[in-house]
């Protein structure tokens, strides 16, 4: 058997898949199979990577029929993967070239289902290279090098890397507990890594950053913040229905809503305003979904957003604008009244200086009055040459000493001046951006809610008008028939009175 199936998908990475595959063909450990998906590119990544399959006879080449993302493509190489166990490698990141060796034996020494390694970010704007604690697992260092299980790591579950590729998993473990990527949107990391982990029974670490992750790629699925920003409500629904079959799930409930909808609104505050609404709707259903009446919404009060879950769950999205605008402008004043102490500190500051100083020329000037009237009629001359000798030194040391304290009070103040300017600017810009964002968004969508109804009431008035008007003119040809009906029989009337007489 195979020891480990590498599953690359690929789509439109000409510029990045030889580096890539390049780091697989060439790893240390030699008996791999890597299946290669190609989903619908239109540059020249499936002649390269057709290429590296005519030398190297380890590869296999799929093809989707139509871009169905990566998802779908990673559900093909888990079909058709043999290995013992399996892996996965973006094709547009790259691997040390004994990644899978090291990964193989450690998890093959321990029976573990799942195997995992820390990662280096390299950043494609700035080419360079960087570390976080998120990609080195830190909050698993307790763990070091023993196996544990998802019940150990209960406390750390929400804050464990859920990327795919700097893990390997056993086969036989993914085939028992059925689990696949759900198809048709991004994020699909996430449920797949919970489904995963939290049934796994063994779980290890390598200590070592063995996977280079590529970031601002140009054209990557996760660069742009619009629609596809959508897919995050469904996929974290789907992840919290997994953990809710965990079973520390009662002990960590609060925790875990709370890191629902801190993240999904986080995700609100990326998108362009054009999806705000719809992204409104889909947050408030999910949150519905949580069930949480009464004092149990207070669960959530540990939350950074708690104030917008709860006007979420409440209001309608024109109310829940009105709350982030109010809530806003009460930081505006909150950034003022820090204006105001900075003033009032610096002010009290330079009275502080100002009367130290005072102080202090005082205290000099006593001091030389008091050595000029010692003996002075008796000593005038025997004195004379060390009074002005003292008197000098005297000065210099003023000079000194006032110096240093206008510097000491000079640095004070531009170390807080600096410091409240820095924190200002950013409490403003922060502000600005936000207000008038929320402010332009709600005038333009009351602005179109009043066009409608204008014209919805202008279309009632023609109607009515119309109505109006046709009911006057049928009611003046009523009264025109009328009288000339009554003229007709005045006319009769006068024939046959005309006729009575002549008879």
């Amino acid at each position: 058997m195979t020891k480990i199936s590498i599953i690359i998908p690929f789509q439109n990475v000409e510029n990045y898949i030889t580096k890539c595959l390049s780091s697989v063909v060439n790893q240390t450990l030699k008996d791999i199979e890597i299946i290669c998906i190609n989903d619908g590119s239109k540059d020249e990544s499936y002649t390269i990577v057709e290429d590296f399959a005519k030398n190297d006879n380890r590869i296999t080449i799929l093809n989707t029929n139509k871009p169905s993302g990566q998802a779908h493509a990673r559900n093909l190489g888990l079909k058709v993967a043999s290995g013992e166990y399996i892996g996965f490698v973006d094709s547009d990141d790259w691997i040390e070239l004994d990644m899978f060796e090291k990964m193989y034996n450690k998890a093959k020494s321990e029976y573990t289902d799942i195997t995992m390694c820390q990662a280096k970010l390299y950043d494609d704007k700035t080419n360079e290279f960087s570390q976080t604690d998120y990609y080195d697992l830190k909050n698993l260092e307790k763990f070091g090098n023993s196996v544990f299980s998802p019940y150990d790591a209960k406390d750390e579950i929400l804050n464990i890397n859920v990327v795919l590729w700097n893990k390997i998993y056993k086969r036989e473990f993914l085939e028992q507990i059925g689990e696949t990527f759900p198809e048709g949107y991004i994020y699909e990391d996430l449920p797949f890594f919970f489904g995963t982990f939290l049934k796994a029974k063994r779980i290890n670490i390598i200590w070592e950053s063995l996977y280079y992750y590529r970031r601002n790629r140009k054209f990557s699925t996760m660069q742009n913040a619009d629609k596809k920003i959508y897919d995050r409500i469904p996929m974290v629904s789907l992840t919290y229905n997994k953990l809710k079959e965990a079973e520390f799930y009662k002990e960590k409930e609060v925790d875990i809503l709370s890191w629902i909808v801190d993240d999904i609104f986080h995700r609100f505050t990326l998108l362009e305003e054009k999806y705000y609404k719809d992204y409104f709707y889909m947050m408030k259903k999910l949150f519905q979904s949580f069930n949480l009446e009464g004092d149990d919404i207070y669960k959530l009060a540990c939350c950074y957003c708690f104030e917008e879950y709860c006007n979420i769950i409440k209001n309608n999205y024109f109310d829940f604008w009105k709350f982030l605008i109010e809530k806003y402008k009460n930081a505006n004043k909150k950034v003022k009244l820090a204006q105001h102490e900075r003033n009032v500190a610096i002010k009290d500051l330079n009275k502080f200086w100002e009367e130290k100083e005072e102080k202090d020329i005082k205290a000099l000037k006593e001091k030389i009055e008091d050595e000029k009237s010692k003996d002075f009629e008796l000593k005038l001359e025997n004195e004379k040459i060390k009074y002005e000798n003292e008197k000098t030194e005297l000065e210099k040391q003023y000079k000194l000493g006032y110096k240093s304290l206008e510097d000491k009070k000079n640095d004070e103040i531009n170390k807080i001046t600096s410091e409240y300017k820095t924190e200002i600017s950013i409490q403003e810009k922060k502000l600005k951006k936000l207000l008038s964002e929320s402010i332009r968004e709600e005038k333009e969508l009351l602005k179109k809610e009043y066009d409608k109804k204008l014209e919805k009431q202008k279309a009632q008035y023609k109607k009515a008008l119309k109505m109006q008007q046709e009911y006057y003119e049928n009611n003046f040809l009523s009264v025109k028939i009328i009288i000339k009906f009554q003229k007709f029989l005045k006319q009769l009337k006068n024939r046959v009175k005309k006729i009575f007489k002549k008879n």
